[in-house]
């Protein structure tokens, strides 16, 4: 695991996905809202094809319908700022993280009450939320200022952040990257 400090503008990392896997950027401060049926709606969310058993939950129902109607508190959720999810199927890639001095739009907006920002995989963070006992395996740690700010990303492999006020809206913080 990588943990970035203040003062570092640019970090490389390692980013290991599963199929129906994805990244997700928090603020640690966010992880108690995370609960099961959040969780529920994120294990629904990984699943864009309806290829895992989750289909057999929702007989006689097209999965495009279930995964729209079963996915909107996870996409609230994000959409507040609170939490940025990339949706990938098995992504190995070398990976980096840089601080920039302006990102213009469109961009994902990510609020960081502490400052703590928590990198991790999907399929992780729903292990480990579900198992408490289980030490959580993070992508990296970053400390930032606490405060709102902007992520861009080109693919998944090069991301930039600024700290930045956010426009009056709801965010659109869920992508899928192919």
């Amino acid at each position: 695991m990588n943990i970035l400090s203040k003062g570092k503008s640019n970090m490389k990392y390692t980013l290991d996905c599963d199929i129906m896997d994805g990244l997700v950027f928090i603020d640690e401060s966010y992880l108690p809202e995370l609960n099961d049926e959040l969780l529920y709606a994120m294990d629904i969310l990984l699943d864009s094809s309806g290829t895992s058993e989750l289909i057999y939950d929702f007989p006689n129902e097209t999965w495009d319908t279930v995964r729209h109607r079963e996915t909107k508190q996870v996409q609230e959720f994000c959409g507040q700022g609170k939490m940025i999810v990339w949706l990938l199927d098995r992504a190995a890639k070398e990976c980096e993280l840089s601080k920039s001095n302006e990102i213009a739009e469109p961009c994902k907006w990510l609020h960081l009450p502490t400052g703590k920002l928590l990198a991790v995989t999907a399929s992780e963070l729903i292990q480990c939320l579900s198992y408490p006992e289980l030490e959580m395996e993070k992508v990296f740690e970053l400390l930032l200022e606490a405060g709102w700010y902007a992520i861009q990303n080109e693919g998944i492999e090069k991301m930039m952040y600024c700290k930045k006020q956010p426009p009056n809206s709801i965010f659109s913080n869920i992508q899928e990257i192919c």
